[in-house]
């Protein structure tokens, strides 16, 4: 009778890491650009939102505190710009009087963002990662012709912004009767 010895394996081949690590780089490779188009679509959303986010605010402010606001959106320099009107009297106390040259001259001040108090209203596009990639191809609401929130909430006109990223674009329209924001892509 012959005693044999038999050898137990404990771990992997060589040959096996190499199939693993492949099948691995493989999948890494398929999946990587369904992950690359996820984060454009999320990028060119949150673009998206905080333009509406912006003329919504504004109109919300307006009708709250009583004071115009206005809304501007450079496509030149991919920002949006949130500015209220500051008044020199205070109103809510009665012990000011609003003059005719303080009102015609229009002294406006940006308005502080909501989500981080002691930041102004500025949003630069190309300074902020999360829109990464996202241009602002047009908007009606410009620098030249922002639109202005009265204290009644209606929009001084109607328009839209078209964002892009890639070739995926979506537009952002202010109605001009309503002050309504909607999208559509």
């Amino acid at each position: 009778m012959y005693i044999q010895n038999v050898k137990l394996s404990a771990g992997f081949t060589l040959i096996e890491m190499l199939i693993v690590v492949s099948l691995i780089g493989i999948m890494a490779m398929i999946g990587l650009p369904a992950l690359n188009s996820s984060l454009d679509d999320a990028r060119l959303r949150g673009a998206v939102d905080e333009v509406a986010t912006a003329l919504e605010y504004a109109q919300l402010t307006a009708m709250t505190s009583g004071l115009k606001t206005r809304v501007s959106v450079s496509p030149t320099m991919d920002t949006i710009y949130v500015r209220r009107y500051k008044t020199p009297a205070d109103l809510f106390t009665g012990g000011d009087e609003l003059t005719e040259s303080s009102v015609e001259s229009e002294t406006w001040e940006y308005m502080q963002y909501p989500l981080k108090k002691g930041v102004d209203y500025v949003i630069a596009f190309g300074n902020e990662d999360r829109f990464q990639g996202v241009d602002i191809i047009w908007s009606s609401f410009n620098i030249v012709t922002p639109v202005y929130f009265y204290a009644d909430g209606a929009p001084s006109m109607g328009g839209s912004v078209t964002l892009a990223l890639g070739n995926r674009q979506i537009v952002v329209a202010l109605d001009a009767l309503t002050g309504k924001v909607s999208v559509s892509e």
